[in-house]
Protein backbone atom coordinates (compact mmCIF):
# COMPACT_ATOMS: atom_id res chain seq x y z
CA UNK A 1 0.00 0.00 0.00
CA UNK A 2 1.40 3.57 -1.04
CA UNK A 3 0.24 6.65 -1.03
CA UNK A 4 -0.13 8.79 -4.41
CA UNK A 5 2.20 10.93 -5.54
CA UNK A 6 -0.67 13.62 -5.09
CA UNK A 7 -1.23 13.12 -1.52
CA UNK A 8 2.48 13.17 -0.98
CA UNK A 9 2.50 17.03 -2.20
CA UNK A 10 -0.42 17.91 -0.43
CA UNK A 11 1.32 16.84 2.47
CA UNK A 12 3.58 18.85 1.33
CA UNK A 13 2.21 21.93 0.73
CA UNK A 14 0.52 22.03 3.84
CA UNK A 15 3.89 21.69 5.71
CA UNK A 16 5.02 24.57 3.90
CA UNK A 17 1.55 27.49 4.30
CA UNK A 18 1.58 25.85 7.98
CA UNK A 19 5.49 27.55 8.54
CA UNK A 20 4.23 30.69 7.17
CA UNK A 21 3.36 33.25 9.09
CA UNK A 22 -0.43 33.39 9.94
CA UNK A 23 -2.54 34.91 6.89
CA UNK A 24 0.72 35.09 4.51
CA UNK A 25 -0.31 34.02 1.23
CA UNK A 26 1.96 31.73 -1.01
CA UNK A 27 1.90 31.57 -4.91
CA UNK A 28 1.22 28.31 -7.20
CA UNK A 29 5.04 28.10 -8.28
CA UNK A 30 6.35 28.97 -4.76
CA UNK A 31 4.31 25.87 -3.45
CA UNK A 32 4.88 23.77 -6.60
CA UNK A 33 8.93 24.95 -5.66
CA UNK A 34 8.57 23.85 -2.25
CA UNK A 35 6.90 20.92 -2.81
CA UNK A 36 9.27 19.62 -5.77
CA UNK A 37 6.17 19.08 -8.11
CA UNK A 38 5.58 20.33 -11.00
CA UNK A 39 3.24 23.15 -10.97
CA UNK A 40 0.59 22.20 -13.56
CA UNK A 41 0.28 18.86 -11.57
CA UNK A 42 0.07 20.63 -8.12
CA UNK A 43 -2.83 23.01 -9.30
CA UNK A 44 -4.98 19.78 -9.38
CA UNK A 45 -3.82 19.26 -5.71
CA UNK A 46 -4.58 22.82 -4.46
CA UNK A 47 -7.96 21.97 -6.38
CA UNK A 48 -8.76 19.46 -3.69
CA UNK A 49 -7.00 20.74 -0.23
CA UNK A 50 -9.28 24.29 -1.33
CA UNK A 51 -12.53 22.08 -2.33
CA UNK A 52 -11.95 20.15 1.13
CA UNK A 53 -11.52 23.23 3.33
CA UNK A 54 -8.34 22.97 4.42
CA UNK A 55 -6.50 25.61 2.47
CA UNK A 56 -8.12 29.16 1.22
CA UNK A 57 -7.54 30.20 -2.81
CA UNK A 58 -7.45 34.00 -3.10
CA UNK A 59 -7.53 35.38 -7.16
CA UNK A 60 -6.24 38.46 -8.38
CA UNK A 61 -2.10 40.82 -8.04
CA UNK A 62 -2.17 39.94 -4.29
CA UNK A 63 -3.82 36.41 -4.37
CA UNK A 64 -2.16 32.46 -3.70
CA UNK A 65 -2.81 30.14 -1.34
CA UNK A 66 -3.40 30.72 2.47
CA UNK A 67 -3.39 27.95 5.74
CA UNK A 68 -6.69 29.82 7.57
CA UNK A 69 -5.34 29.63 11.60
CA UNK A 70 -8.04 26.84 12.38
CA UNK A 71 -6.63 24.27 9.87
CA UNK A 72 -2.60 24.64 11.33
CA UNK A 73 -3.75 21.65 13.45
CA UNK A 74 -5.42 19.96 10.58
CA UNK A 75 -3.92 15.92 11.10
CA UNK A 76 -1.92 14.50 8.45
CA UNK A 77 -5.31 11.78 8.03
CA UNK A 78 -7.07 15.07 7.18
CA UNK A 79 -4.86 15.88 4.33
CA UNK A 80 -4.54 12.42 2.86
CA UNK A 81 -8.22 11.83 2.60
CA UNK A 82 -8.39 15.30 1.26
CA UNK A 83 -6.59 13.74 -1.90
CA UNK A 84 -7.65 9.85 -1.80
CA UNK A 85 -10.75 10.04 -0.14
CA UNK A 86 -11.12 7.63 2.65
CA UNK A 87 -8.62 5.63 3.63
CA UNK A 88 -9.65 2.15 3.93
CA UNK A 89 -6.60 -0.95 4.41
CA UNK A 90 -9.09 -3.35 2.76
CA UNK A 91 -12.21 -3.27 0.91
CA UNK A 92 -13.93 -5.56 3.43
CA UNK A 93 -13.58 -2.35 5.45
CA UNK A 94 -15.53 -0.06 3.72
CA UNK A 95 -18.84 -1.01 5.13
CA UNK A 96 -20.56 -3.57 6.82
CA UNK A 97 -22.08 -5.32 3.09
CA UNK A 98 -19.04 -4.67 1.62
CA UNK A 99 -17.26 -8.51 1.65
CA UNK A 100 -19.80 -11.76 2.24
CA UNK A 101 -17.00 -13.41 4.45
CA UNK A 102 -16.78 -10.71 7.04
CA UNK A 103 -18.30 -12.77 9.51
CA UNK A 104 -16.35 -15.74 9.61
CA UNK A 105 -13.58 -14.58 7.38
CA UNK A 106 -9.85 -14.87 10.09
CA UNK A 107 -8.64 -12.05 8.10
CA UNK A 108 -10.92 -9.68 8.64
CA UNK A 109 -10.05 -8.97 12.16
CA UNK A 110 -6.07 -8.37 11.11
CA UNK A 111 -7.21 -5.93 8.46
CA UNK A 112 -9.52 -3.98 10.79
CA UNK A 113 -6.55 -3.77 12.94
CA UNK A 114 -4.12 -2.65 10.51
CA UNK A 115 -6.05 0.39 9.53
CA UNK A 116 -6.79 1.36 13.03
CA UNK A 117 -3.43 1.83 13.44
CA UNK A 118 -2.79 3.37 10.47
CA UNK A 119 -5.46 5.52 10.72
CA UNK A 120 -4.25 6.37 14.56
CA UNK A 121 -1.13 7.31 13.30
CA UNK A 122 -2.08 9.84 10.81
CA UNK A 123 -4.80 11.45 13.22
CA UNK A 124 -2.10 11.80 15.89
CA UNK A 125 0.14 13.72 13.46
CA UNK A 126 -0.70 17.14 12.90
CA UNK A 127 0.59 19.71 10.31
CA UNK A 128 1.85 22.40 12.28
CA UNK A 129 3.96 19.64 14.48
CA UNK A 130 5.07 18.75 11.55
CA UNK A 131 6.04 21.98 10.12
CA UNK A 132 7.77 22.91 13.49
CA UNK A 133 9.61 19.83 13.16
CA UNK A 134 11.20 21.16 10.03
CA UNK A 135 12.13 24.55 11.06
CA UNK A 136 14.21 22.71 14.21
CA UNK A 137 15.87 20.84 11.38
CA UNK A 138 16.90 23.72 9.63
CA UNK A 139 18.46 25.08 12.28
CA UNK A 140 17.29 28.95 11.86
CA UNK A 141 13.86 29.19 13.44
CA UNK A 142 12.06 29.41 9.73
CA UNK A 143 10.09 26.84 9.46
CA UNK A 144 9.44 27.27 5.54
CA UNK A 145 11.38 25.38 3.21
CA UNK A 146 13.62 22.64 3.03
CA UNK A 147 17.34 23.12 3.78
CA UNK A 148 19.13 24.71 0.64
Amino acid sequence: MQLTRAADYAVRVMIHLAGLPPGTRASRGELAREAECPEQFLSKVLQSLTRAGLVISHRGNTGGFELPEANRGASLLNVVEAIEGPVRFNICLSSEHACTRQEWCPAHGVWAEAQGAMLGVLQSVSIDNLAAKLAVRNGNGSPAGAPR
